[in-house]
């Protein structure tokens, strides 16, 4: 198939899916749309938690629509560790809900959204001095497979001590008792989030990023709309909604002043921090999990496309919730802790390929000093005025928290009944057909259908949207990310509709960012 017909085929397949609006030339129409028409429900948020509500509306068949004041995924659903998994370590906390919800989940997505979801081998080392008996994390095991109702893609089996280091040869071997073996899954977090507000987008739906809503509209107390700007034309628009929902992750305080101005803090931000290292950097065959010897947290180091992904930390940050700049105590922490476990590896800062923090969005009213026993289980508060606010939760569970939130949803519609059943269960996101990898990568960035697309129909808008959060598996190397984007500046100006002057700003303000956001600090 030659490119022209790939590209045409490509920009049918767009309209066919509904996704012909879908993208920077269209804003004017959806903007017209937005403020001309009142909509059941409009969703603050653009994260995985806002794409998973949007999406479960549409799919009952609400008219529904969504405002992201950046792009989407750009928060916390872009900076996770990208994992899938049943959340084996919140059994410590007793946390029985949370881990059943995350394995069923898991196991929901592997078997429904294959084609984007990922089954994961993980080996995890077992130490004399782990302060856990034989016996104890046995019992720990089949609790965590019983948690999945028993149906798990593959059982956990035990290994031995010489079975482990064929694994993983650059192991410690002192004190080293054997390891087990356990199944999850990995995603990435951008796509995922991406496809999930697309699919929504086929429903019906309509999505806007680069659209911070800046005040609310209100009808004796009640909430009844938003006020909005589009940052890129700075437009100022009036949606008006029967429901609105707050999921604007870190942000939801700012959101829920917008409605009263003397709330109580309800969002707490904890700061992780993930390292990437290039495959021959790292003695081992399999994903990872160790445990850190200064606080025993469960660290997660995942083998992907030639790097080993290493992550996280879990710190306090009392700083504004814009994404967070990497600081030199979480290096030093994680490279002395995997250090600990792989002594002959030489792994030291100058071998980190790459760096990024995120945010969680924590229940603030939780005042522990370990934010790690803080739990993930979500948080919905109504206020007064009927804005409903979700927070917390994991990128596992985006879809039960959807279905939480859409209860409040039809409980303020006026009209429950009028709705479908929550279907999202059934119907996988976009095509489970078809195989969607975790970005475009840099072979097929090459190719200029995957550049169409993702500016004809993924509503990328920028520089960062196109690099950051589209081509994704370009996201281990900041020189890879630089020099892709003027080897393809021709075609990039013309997919996103600007000059050569525009460009190089927004190249110059792009490189600003890899340097403050993706680079080791000094």
């Amino acid at each position: 198939m030659t490119g022209r017909v790939l590209r045409t085929w490509l920009r049918f397949v767009g309209h066919l899916m509904g996704l012909e609006l879908f993208n920077k030339v269209s804003r004017p129409r959806l903007f017209q749309k937005l403020s001309s028409e009142e909509f059941d429900l409009l969703i603050i948020g653009g994260g995985i938690t806002g794409a998973a509500i949007f999406r479960d509306a549409a799919l009952r068949g609400m008219k529904v629509a969504l405002l992201e004041a950046s792009d989407f995924a750009s928060g916390t659903s872009g900076r996770s560790s990208k994992l899938i998994h049943g959340g084996l370590r919140y059994l410590k906390h007793f946390n029985f809900r949370l881990t059943w919800e995350a394995c069923h989940e898991r196991n929901l997505h592997l078997r429904l959204n294959k084609h984007l979801v990922r089954p994961q081998p993980f080996l995890m080392p077992l130490y004399l001095d782990s302060g856990v008996s034989a016996i104890t994390f046995r019992l720990g095991m089949w609790l965590y497979e019983i948690m999945s109702g028993l149906k798990n893609r593959r059982f956990h089996r035990f290994l031995s001590r010489e079975e482990t280091l064929l694994m993983a040869p650059g192991l410690k071997e002192d004190g080293l008792r054997g390891g087990v073996l356990l199944h999850d899954a990995i995603v990435s977090d951008t796509r995922l989030t991406l496809e999930t507000v697309k699919d929504a987008v086929r429903h019906g739906g309509i999505a806007i990023n680069h659209a911070p809503v800046t005040g609310f509209l209100k009808n004796n107390d009640k909430i009844s709309g938003v006020i909005c700007c589009d940052q890129l034309s700075h437009g100022v628009y009036e949606a008006r909604a029967r429901v609105v929902v707050n999921a604007a992750g870190a942000w939801a305080d700012r959101i829920r002043t917008l409605d009263k101005d003397d709330v109580s803090k309800l969002v707490r931000l904890s700061r992780g921090t993930h390292l990437v290292f290039d495959g021959a950097d790292v003695p081992l065959t399999v994903s990872t999990v160790l445990f850190s010897p200064f606080d025993r947290r469960p660290l997660f180091l995942i083998k992907r496309e030639g790097y080993f992904l290493f992550g996280t930390t879990d710190d306090w940050d009392e700083a504004e919730p814009e994404a967070p700049i990497p600081v030199n105590h979480d290096v030093e922490y994680l490279i002395t802790s995997l250090k600990e476990y792989l002594p002959d590896s030489r792994i030291d800062r100058n071998k980190v390929r790459f760096i990024y923090s995120g945010f969680r969005t924590l229940p603030g009213s939780e005042a522990k000093s370990d934010p790690s026993s803080v739990t993930r289980d979500d948080l919905i508060e109504v206020s007064a005025s009927g804005l409903i606010t979700v927070i917390g939760g994991k990128l596992t569970t985006a879809r039960i928290m959807a279905k939480r939130a859409l209860k409040h949803v039809l409980r303020q519609s006026g009209n429950p009944g009028r709705w479908s059943p929550c279907r999202t269960h059934k119907v996988p996101i976009g095509s489970a057909g078809e195989e969607i990898s975790e970005g475009p990568g840099q072979e097929l960035l090459q190719v200029r259908s995957q550049l169409e697309n993702a500016c004809g129909s993924e509503m990328a808008c920028t520089l960062e949207d196109l690099v950051e959060r589209r081509f994704d598996s370009l996201h281990w190397s900041n020189e890879e990310r630089l020099k892709h984007l003027h080897q393809f500046k021709d075609a990039i100006c013309n997919e996103l509709g600007i000059n050569d002057p525009e460009f190089e700003e927004e190249y110059a303000a792009y490189r600003q960012y890899l340097k403050k956001f993706h680079a080791l600090p000094p």
